[in-house]
């Protein structure tokens, strides 16, 4: 079955007005919509469902012949299933027994949709930007040590990129940084002096795929000699040898492109960046007015771009 995402401006603009108007959170946001649905609200004319939309108190679904179903799901990212002809109250929906979501990065996407739908109150100086990413979409800090100062990649970090971005904290007495990079037998296959707090190192040539490199970095002080600063490791994934071995994903009921985002996250875990990233492009180029999504890549890119 199709899922149609597409939703034109002026319906925004409308449903938007609505809300404004009455002052209310959406009880309900709807995932998936298919054949012939009406929404009556309690005051106002009615109007045609589709994805991304929102469902408030006082509202009444109308499914309008035998092929309609539409999926909606509510703040707890749990979600209710309609089908077949059919009125419905909002009121009775919410007594209805949901089924839970439990894939992560779908809970994430609806997360999102939510937090993009209700606003939250204008922000004093010092609150936390709206525009910051939610504490579970961030990547994970470095455990702190007494000489810590790599920011990112992350140890262990796995990728199938062709290039990383090391980048560290600036020490105020360093004249310089000592960054090397060693294959599984302790051969040097990177190795750097420089000012700056990030090195850029491209793979290919250099570090074969499918092996553990380990990094060092050093600091220069006034006196020239060397401190440690930091270590840790990468792995760099062959894509032709892991994709194959990955198991096959179990879809997640909510149907729609749930899949995909299973997929993305089970590439991502593995190390699988470079196909990742492609199911990612294409996700955002199929649906654009998906703002939840693309803010879904955007934290993807900055987990393994820095």
């Amino acid at each position: 079955m199709k899922h149609p995402f597409t939703i034109n401006i002026l319906l925004a603009a409308t449903l938007a007005q609505g809300l404004a108007a009455r002052g209310q959170q959406p009880v309900f946001g709807v995932y998936s919509a298919a054949g012939n649905i009406k929404c009556i609200p309690a005051r106002g004319p009615s109007r045609p469902v589709f994805p991304l939309t929102w469902l408030y108190e006082g509202d009444k679904l109308t499914l309008l012949d035998n092929i309609s179903e539409i999926t909606i799901f509510d703040r707890d990212t749990s979600y209710i299933r309609l089908q077949g002809k059919g009125t419905y109250t909002i009121a009775a929906i919410e007594k209805m027994q949901p089924t839970r979501i439990w894939d992560t990065m779908i809970i994430r996407y609806l997360s999102l949709l939510w937090e993009d739908v209700i606003r939250p109150a204008p922000q004093t100086s010092t609150s936390v930007s709206h525009h910051t990413p939610p504490a579970q979409y961030r990547t994970p800090a470095l455990p702190t040590r007494a000489l810590s100062i790599i920011l990112a990649p992350r140890n262990g970090y796995a990728t199938s990129m062709d290039s990383i971005i090391f980048c560290w904290h600036s020490i105020s007495w360093a004249r310089k940084y000592f960054f090397r990079l060693r294959n599984p037998d302790g051969q040097l296959t990177y190795d750097s002096v420089l000012v700056d707090t990030q090195a850029v190192v491209y793979f290919p040539g250099r570090m074969p795929a499918g092996n553990s490199y380990t990094w060092t970095l050093d600091i220069v002080g006034e006196s020239g000699r060397l401190q440690f600063a930091d270590s840790g490791h990468i792995v760099l994934v062959d894509e032709t040898a892991v994709l194959p071995r990955l198991p096959p994903v179990i879809p997640d009921s909510i149907e729609g492109f749930a899949i995909i985002l299973q997929r993305i996250e089970q590439y991502e875990n593995a190390g699988c960046i470079r196909q990742a990233e492609a199911l990612f492009s294409q996700l955002t180029t199929s649906f654009p007015q998906d703002d939840a999504l693309y803010k879904l890549y955007r934290y993807f890119r900055r987990r393994n771009y820095f």
